[in-house]
């Protein structure tokens, strides 16, 4: 993820529907909000500016939704 802050790809996939079905979500604003609750951030602006959680962002949603993406991939024979 290169160039791009956390905030904006994190807002970018609250919009996906795979994304919200990830999060079990029912919407753009559940997504958000459910990121939020997760990575204990009042705003996902804090994502930017706040190391501590950055850390819960990567561990919480960016690093499991990789491997659900990973885990959905059809397997090649």
């Amino acid at each position: 993820m290169t160039g791009m802050r956390l905030s904006t790809w994190a807002a970018l996939r609250c919009r996906e529907p795979e994304f919200q079905r990830f999060l079990g979500a029912q919407s753009e604003t559940e997504a958000a909000r459910t990121v939020r609750t997760r990575c204990a951030v009042r705003s996902r602006a804090e994502l930017d500016s706040d190391p501590e959680a950055a850390q819960r962002f990567h561990q919480a949603i960016r690093i499991p939704y990789s491997q659900y993406l990973k885990e959905k991939e059809p397997a090649h024979v």
